[in-house]
Parts: C-alpha cells; sequence; structure tokens
C-alpha cells in the first residue's frame, strides 16, 4: 500500500483561465458518469465557489451527495478540495490541481493525495485518473483561447 499521491501532468492549448474554468464551471461535462455511485442517473458534479465551496454530486431520483469541501480557491491559478467519492466519509483525500501559463497555453498539474492508514485502502479505486482527466483536456481545448 501507498501514501503517495497520484500525480498528471497535461500541457494544455488554452490558457489558465479557460482551464481553471472548465475544470469548476463543467465539471459535470467531462466527469465519465461510470466514476459515480449510480452511472445511469448521474445528471451533476459541481464545485461551488470560494474556500468552504461544497463539491455535490447529483443523481435523478437519488438526490444530492456533498462529497467534498474546497480548501484552496485561486481561480486561474489554484484549486483543492477534499473528495469521499468511493471512500469512507471519515477519512476524505485531498485533490490539488494548479495551472500554469506557457508559452503555448498552460501546463495543468494534478495530485490526488491526503492517503492516510484511514483511506489507503482505497487508493487502488483510483488508477483511472489517466482515462479521465484526458476528457477534461478535450473540453478545455475545444474551444481554446483563454
Amino acid at each position: 500500500m501507498s501514501f503517495e499521491a497520484i500525480v498528471r501532468d497535461y500541457d494544455l492549448c488554452c490558457g489558465v483561465e479557460r482551464a481553471f474554468n472548465t475544470y469548476v464551471g463543467s465539471h459535470g461535462t467531462w466527469w465519465h458518469p461510470d466514476y459515480t455511485p449510480d452511472a445511469g442517473t448521474f445528471q451533476k458534479l459541481t464545485i461551488e465557489s470560494g474556500v468552504g465551496g461544497q463539491v455535490v454530486l447529483s443523481h435523478q431520483g437519488l438526490g444530492e451527495f456533498v462529497i467534498g469541501q474546497v480548501t484552496v480557491w485561486e481561480p486561474s491559478e489554484r484549486l483543492a478540495y477534499s473528495t469521499s467519492l468511493a471512500q469512507t466519509p471519515e477519512y476524505p483525500s485531498e485533490i490539488s490541481v494548479t495551472f500554469t501559463p506557457t508559452a503555448d497555453g498552460c501546463h495543468f498539474h494534478f495530485e490526488h493525495g491526503g492517503w492516510n492508514e484511514g483511506n489507503e485502502k482505497d487508493r487502488e479505486k483510483f488508477r483511472d485518473w489517466g482515462l479521465i482527466l484526458p476528457r477534461f483536456v478535450a473540453l478545455a481545448e475545444s474551444v481554446g483561447g483563454s
């Protein structure tokens, strides 16, 4: 077992503002329904703005589930939030993303960490970030610009 963060890096051909807004504002669009409690009823995943904002998963007929809370909110630069999706709520992990300007757009750095003795058994469930995050990249780049 490992407490090491799961890390992914991508170079995007869009600006940091577009990338940040897509990650936050369109999370429910790029998030794959198969990675929710019930893919057939998945409606959206929202991240409320600001430190203390809730991360909420919505399913038709099942309601809304608060699965995390924003811990860092630096628009167009950095976002971090706790998450208990597919984990014991008492032992959430943390997702942190940063957006750094580059000559051709921006660099997106993703870390899923916060693993400890209480949640390390759940870490294995999250090996598919390499399948999920390209959906975010494609959506952010689909409009391009900043």
